[in-house]
């Protein structure tokens, strides 16, 4: 019988290790017991000849279906099966590896959810390294600033964080919202359990948070939890069976342990590469990837260059198994993923129980497919100051109100965000976001009636522009249409370009890049109205220059007609108006795209562009000395200032506006373009800039100053959840204090936040602090959305646009968020790629 169990046992730890650790604890018990082993002998004969170890396995659990019950544990006798607790873990390995049907769809979903890997609702490790490792990690326990809350009864109830500290053994699931017991689930296997577990500690995860005190005490006095524990203790200081039986095995186990630690340590090296080509926004794969290729891409180039000088890479390289070099553009996209997800998880982390405000935008790649870019806004308290990060793409199918709503919908469950804790959405003043019936922000509004939306603020003053410069103005119509010509005529050849740069040195000027016209970037305008102006002798030279020289006729007659624009009054005067208004407007733009800006000093600044257009529209200041500069430059040029053509008034009673006569061309162009441009900007900014923030905007200002209406404390109460009677009570103790910020800074809010932190005031002024902190969160622009399609065009470009989605939302998070990339911890990344890839699919990690 001995000779034939050894056969049977060596034979099954060189077929199949898992499978046979569970072999031996069966022979074990039979052998302890007493019974049985005489009659099963002649089936081990038969399987030990010609069975293969899963069959042996199989039939092991029949001979012997119940194991032996101990109850002594340190029984001499039975030190090695209990002491180690080895075969019961395996056998719960086991388990999962030979369940057909095993439902892995909860934990894909966790996965998708940014569900850490020590999650308790997620299945065990199946290598016995890794099962160790994870064991010596202990049990998980995130520290979260309040947990989900429950309504049992008529309260709500939660997991609290105290319970880490008084049970050192629990575990809890952010994903399932549960609590387990970390020695009973990891040993729930073990036969000393038969009948005694609770599968609510071990398998299903603890709710009963109404009873929570009463229920974890008695479950760390039960049998099942103390001999869980004892086996948990065992086996981190004692050895398993085969190991105690066999002492090659022993050594292989330690051989084996030392290459799955140098495995973590090549893939280190891959995760470096991986996250350098990311931050840099870099192309990872090659044309052509084989060995004898001379260029088989960047990622390769960077492995065989690293293998030169790199010991570990070289060894990996050289002597690991070939098919497991992790190099394949396949393990790429797996460990992008895996950093994905860790980056998304730590952000997620950051929102739980946090007012957020979500911003979002749309554009489409060169791939022709539409992209809506995701960005979330809440107060980070470590830094106290509201932060914007980037939170994804998200292709849509179609762009009508409803679809666009439900992609949002799903984004915020994901995040794990409830729509209560939704303050604000910012988008653009497209119909299908901002339609007050059936747009995406009142799809919002039914989930959260309190949910503010903001029209972005740096899309109200670009649209203020273009009200402005409408048909209506022909001046500063055709002067804007001629601007874009000049670019395109002089920057569309090159030869032309070069006549414009041999002037430009041959009057000693320095030459300013023409710019293009863009329709939502009014920096742009500016630029380039700006670049027409200092460059304006070298252009009217360049142009006829080419006007005289050229042998294409259409050049001819493009550049005959530039000259005669450039050279007319209405030309130079609309260039001197627009560069003098623009440097104020553009000025104020790149303010109010800025992340740390808020609606306060939002609102102060359009205020006050709107008093220096108001301005600009009673005095003639401006004016005179616009027109001064513009008549000064005519001379200069040898133009001609047109006169106004006198007409006879008629001597019949006409309303019709037509006519009004001017005496001077200087009236004229101050009343049909210089009033008209002001008048309908002064216009477009009460317009445009009247949004629903203005209220809340009001409320917060006069609380700031501490001299709130009741209505504003209303308001206050109903937007931000904060008790109306307390914050009364702390605005009168503010009012008696002497060092309260002074009420004219222009960064009334940031003094604000920085004289609670001093002497721990926060603490006793909460109502007010929470005040700033969720009026900080509610945005003013969604530019972060717009700079990721910058980001996006060198991602996604000409050369990558076959790109996956799932590639191409995961590579521009790390090309996004460069700083929390830099932060992250690849161990981590590597736990995340063990779940994320199966184990079939890689190394022992």
């Amino acid at each position: 019988v001995a000779a034939t169990l050894t056969k049977i046992k060596k034979r099954a730890f060189e077929t199949m290790e898992t499978p046979a650790v569970a072999i031996n604890q069966c022979i074990e018990s039979m052998t302890i017991a007493g019974k049985g082993a005489l009659t099963a002998i002649d089936s081990l004969k038969k399987l030990s000849e010609g069975s293969d170890v899963k069959t042996v396995h199989k039939c092991l659990l029949l001979l012997c279906p119940h194991r032996p019950e101990h109850s002594d544990p340190d029984d001499p006798s039975t030190l090695a099966l209990v002491s180690t607790a080895s075969a019961a873990i395996e056998e719960d390995s086991r388990e999962v590896e030979f369940t057909e049907f095993q439902d892995t769809s909860s934990d894909q979903l966790g996965r998708q959810l940014g569900c850490h890997p020590n999650d308790p609702s997620l299945s065990l490790p199946k290598n016995r390294h890794e099962l160790k490792a994870r064991i010596l990690q202990g049990p998980y326990q995130p520290t979260l600033s309040s947990y989900p809350k429950t309504k049992i009864g008529n309260q709500y109830r939660s997991f609290q964080v105290q319970y880490f500290q008084k049970y050192k053994w629990i575990e809890y699931s952010e994903k399932r919202d549960a609590a387990y017991c970390f020695p009973c689930r990891f040993f729930k296997s073990n036969n000393l359990n038969n009948g005694q577990l609770e599968q609510s500690f071990s398998i299903k995860g603890f709710k009963n948070w109404a009873n929570a005190t009463k229920l974890l005490n008695r479950h760390q006095l039960s049998n099942a939890h103390i001999t869980s524990a004892s086996s948990l203790s065992h086996y981190i200081s004692g050895k398993s069976i085969d190991e105690v039986l066999d002492n090659a095995k022993k050594e292989n186990l330690k051989q084996s342990e030392a290459n799955r630690i140098q495995n973590r340590t090549y893939l280190v090296r891959i995760i470096d590469l991986t996250i350098l080509l990311g931050k840099c926004g870099q192309p990872f794969r090659g044309h052509n990837e084989k060995e004898d290729s001379n260029n088989r891409g960047i990622f390769l180039e960077l492995v065989s260059l690293l293998k030169k000088y790199d010991s570990v890479m070289s060894n990996h390289l050289e002597k690991g198994p070939k098919n497991a070099s992790y190099t394949s553009n396949r393990t790429q996209n797996d460990i992008i993923q895996s950093i994905h997800n860790v980056m998304l998880r730590k952000i997620s982390s950051m929102l739980k129980n946090k007012y957020v405000s979500i911003i979002a935008d749309e554009t489409s790649d060169c791939g022709h497919h539409e992209q809506m870019s995701l960005v979330v806004r809440f107060f980070d308290t470590s830094l106290n100051k509201p932060v914007e990060y980037f939170m994804g793409l998200q292709r849509l199918l179609k762009v009508d109100s409803q679809s666009i709503f439900k992609v949002l919908n799903n984004f915020v469950k994901s995040i794990g965000v409830s729509w209560e804790n939704v303050i604000s959405v910012c988008f653009d003043g497209a119909a299908n976001m901002s339609g007050c019936h059936n747009g995406v922000q009142m799809k919002c509004k039914d989930k959260n009636e309190n949910i503010f939306y903001v029209h972005c603020y740096a899309h109200c003053l670009n649209l203020v522009l273009v009200d402005s410069i409408g048909r209506k103005n022909a001046v500063l119509f055709d002067f804007f249409g001629t601007v874009q010509l000049i670019y395109s005529f002089l920057e569309g050849s090159c030869m032309r370009h070069a006549v414009l740069e041999k002037f430009a040195t041959k009057i000693n000027i320095k030459l300013c890049s023409l710019k293009f016209l863009s329709t939502t970037r009014w920096a742009c305008r500016y630029e380039a109205v700006s670049a027409v102006k200092s460059n304006y002798s070298a252009l009217i030279l360049a142009l006829e220059e080419i006007y005289k020289d050229t042998t294409v006729s259409e050049a001819r007659a493009k550049a005959r007609g530039i000259l005669m624009q450039m050279k007319s009054f209405d030309f130079i005067f609309s260039l001197n108006m627009m560069h003098s208004i623009l440097m104020i407007i553009v000025k104020v733009s790149s303010s109010l795209q800025s992340k740390s800006i808020n609606l306060l000093t939002a609102v102060s600044l359009v205020t006050s562009l709107k008093a220096n257009i108001q301005k600009f529209r009673i005095e003639d200041e401006l004016f005179n000395n616009i027109y001064r500069d513009t008549v000064q430059l005519c001379s200069q040029n040898n133009i001609i200032i047109p006169e106004v053509r006198k007409r006879k008034i008629s001597c019949f009673l006409d309303d019709n506006k037509t006519q009004t006569f001017h005496q001077t061309k200087e009236h004229e162009i101050k009343i049909n373009c210089y009033y008209v441009a002001l008048d309908d900007m002064i216009n477009g900014l009460n317009t445009r800039f009247s949004q629903e923030t203005l209220g809340i905007i009001s409320a917060v200002g006069n609380t700031l100053r501490l001299i709130p209406t009741d209505n504003d404390i209303q308001l206050l109460q109903e937007k931000f959840k904060v008790n109306s009677d307390c914050l009364k009570t702390e605005i009168k103790l503010l009012k008696e204090l002497p060092d309260t910020p002074e009420k004219t800074s222009s960064e009334f809010i940031e003094n604000w936040i920085e004289w609670l932190l001093k002497l721990d005031r926060l603490n006793i002024f909460t109502y007010f602090y929470d005040i700033l902190k969720i009026f900080l969160v509610i945005p003013v622009t969604s530019c972060s959305s717009e700079r990721s399609f910058s980001k996006l065009s060198l991602v996604k470009s000409k050369l990558r646009n076959t790109m996956k989605q799932d590639r191409l939302d995961s590579l521009l998070l790390l090309f996004v968020e460069q700083d929390l990339l830099t932060q992250i911890d690849y161990n981590d990344v590597i736990e995340e790629f063990k779940i994320l890839v199966p184990g079939e699919r890689r190394l022992v990690l």
